[in-house]
């Protein structure tokens, strides 16, 4: 354990030997974080899931690099069916813990199966599928989607709840049933599945029994089966006691022959009986054979079925991205149209801000002359506003924003030199030599007469860098920008506003 304060590792006082800052709060929220995985950690020995997974949640909140809560959580969402949520808790973990960390061997033994991960997202995707046609009211293709997810993955205790939901719609009870005690197999304490089981009994008026049952063992004192002989037990002792010997009187000896008789017409019988038991078997073994191709032609109906699906899914998909980008060329005609009606009032700025949200690519041969005529008009407008606000950007040393920002300008109006020096600028000042080099190497072919300005930054040498001097000059709303002696930027505006750097 570090301080939060500066890294230091801790010792057992309470307070940090690099910064002298107090750390008993500090060790008291570590303290609950590991009292609650531990409490995590006997729940899922019991099997309930949920209760883990709540404690461990809870933990992290604590503590979120506590890293056997983590690795805990992660097994418990495997153990669950939820593979990508365990995936991302090991992810973590590892990012916090590299070296020493059972994640890394759960996340290589998990990725070391493609197969294995493929049929994951296959059923990650079939589940999704599931509750779709649920939304549709298509409740046989859920069905038969959701079977096929708990094939797959049998520990997807969400697929278990949402199939035996679907048997609860149809009153099928005896099949949800079957579905949730499984679920408690996984889970013995998920709130959603008992709730199930509670509308399958108040349904049924059968209670059931989720204790499993064990075969017990019985041991009997039994008469010996030695004939003649009657055995009893003596304490640890077993005693065999002959039986008394007997002449066989005139009854037994006609009870004899009778015996004698009904074993022998039950012997005939059995002799001539076989012919007729293997005409039954051949009939049976006839009427399996009918049910088989029956079946087997029942599956492949279900299967065209499921690609007759598909294949009007693929269909909706295509109309779909037909209708949106067809929206958005109709957003980008929309666009044209009101920048033209501003530039035709004489607002350039309106008429650049709606020129803004048009997509050149969407337009057609005509439109795109328009575009074209629009852009000469307000390109001024765009680049300054665009050019502007990158150079207030590079003052803040926000230098992403001023890349952004200079890269439209230079986009708007590619012939102003100030916008590539600027953004090479940007570029410079963040570090990017390799982007910096190609936008003024940009700029040398574009506008030669600065070459030797621009050479020097172009070496890599970030020391004695200055803003050029050049002076524009601003526009007709009283606006106007410079470059003073190498050291600063400046902008003016008609109502007294002043920016500069």
């Amino acid at each position: 354990m570090r301080c939060i304060y500066c890294g230091t590792p801790l010792s057992g006082i309470d307070y940090c030997t690099g910064c002298g800052a107090d750390i008993t709060v500090l060790k008291r929220i570590v303290r609950i974080s590991n009292l609650l995985y531990n409490e995590g950690l006997e729940k899922a020995t019991v099997r309930d899931l949920s209760g883990a997974v709540a404690c461990l949640k809870r933990s992290l909140k604590f503590n979120k690099e506590n890293i056997d809560a983590r690795n805990l959580l992660g097994l418990v969402y495997f153990e669950s069916g939820e593979v990508v949520a365990a995936l991302s808790e090991w992810v973590i973990s590892k990012n916090l813990q590299p070296v020493d960390n059972p994640a890394n061997e759960y996340i290589e033994k998990l990725q070391s199966n493609k197969n294995r991960l493929d049929t994951i997202n296959l059923t990650i995707r079939k589940y999704n599928q599931s509750l779709i046609y649920c939304r549709e009211d298509n409740e046989d293709m859920a069905i038969i989607q959701l079977k096929k997810v708990l094939t797959q993955n049998p520990k997807l205790i969400k697929g278990y709840q949402l199939l035996a939901l679907l048997y609860l719609k149809r009153r099928e009870y005896e099949k949800a049933r079957k579905l949730l005690k499984k679920a408690i197999r996984i889970d013995a304490t998920n709130t959603t599945t008992l709730r199930y089981l509670k509308e399958v009994e108040l349904a049924t008026g059968i209670t059931t029994s989720l204790d499993v049952k064990h075969k017990k063992r019985y041991e009997k004192e039994t008469e010996s089966r030695i004939p003649g002989t009657i055995t009893y037990k003596s304490g640890n002792e077993t005693l065999i006691q002959p039986a008394a010997f007997r002449d066989s009187s005139i009854a037994a000896n006609f009870l004899n022959i009778f015996i004698g008789i009904v074993l022998g017409v039950a012997v005939t019988w059995f002799l001539a009986i076989p012919a007729n038991t293997q005409k039954v078997h051949d009939q049976v073994n006839q009427q399996v054979t009918d049910v088989n191709t029956k079946l087997a032609g029942e599956v492949s109906k279900v299967q065209s079925l499921e690609d007759e699906v598909a294949q009007y899914q693929a269909q909706v998909d295509q109309v779909n991205a037909t209708m949106e980008a067809a929206n958005r060329k109709a957003e980008g005609y929309e666009a044209l149209v009101q920048a033209a009606d501003y530039l035709i009032l004489g607002d350039q700025v309106q008429a650049a801000a709606a020129l803004e949200k048009v997509d050149q690519d969407q337009l057609e041969t005509g439109a795109k002359s328009l575009y074209t005529h629009v852009n000469e008009q307000v390109k001024t407008v765009l680049y300054q506003q665009y050019y502007i606000a990158g150079g207030n950007y590079i003052v803040t040393q926000e230098y992403d924003k001023a890349i952004e920002e200079l890269t439209k300008a230079v986009k708007a109006d590619p012939d102003q030199y100030d916008g590539y020096y600027m953004l090479g600028m940007a570029y410079y000042y963040k570090g990017d030599t390799q982007n910096a080099n190609k936008t003024f190497q940009e700029a040398i072919q574009k506008f030669p007469d600065h070459a030797a300005e621009l050479q020097q930054f172009i070496s890599g040498d970030m020391s004695g860098a200055t803003i050029d001097t050049t002076g524009v000059g601003g526009t007709g709303d009283g606006r106007g920008e410079g470059y003073g002696d190498g050291t600063g930027y400046g902008e003016g505006y008609g109502d007294g506003t002043v920016y500069g750097y």
